[in-house]
């Protein structure tokens, strides 16, 4: 883990209420949720948890930009690779 000081200025928008998905993983199958209008995210993890067959869950932050896009918050999908990739994000803009 790598913390860095930030310039809050550098940001081009803002969601204050993002859509969130829960995917809870059985086996090889998951049930897939979408979650609108929470408090925040403990309130999603708050319910998640709550889930009565206590299954293993990936948490994502649903992200509409250039298509939808999922950020993952919590959790590992259990039936991934354990070798992960990464994909980084540019502004082909030109400008900084």
């Amino acid at each position: 883990m790598e913390i860095l000081g930030v310039d809050p200025r550098d940001q081009r928008w803002e969601c204050d209420s993002p859509t969130y998905r829960v995917y809870f993983h059985e086996g090889t199958t998951s049930d897939e949720y979408e979650v609108r209008g929470a408090d925040d995210v403990h309130a999603v993890i708050s319910w998640a948890d709550g889930d009565g067959a206590q299954r293993p869950y990936v948490l994502y932050v649903r992200v509409d930009q250039d298509g939808l896009g999922l950020v993952r918050l919590a959790g590992r999908d259990p039936n991934e690779s354990p070798h992960s990739s990464t994909i980084t994000l540019s502004d082909d803009s030109g400008s900084e």
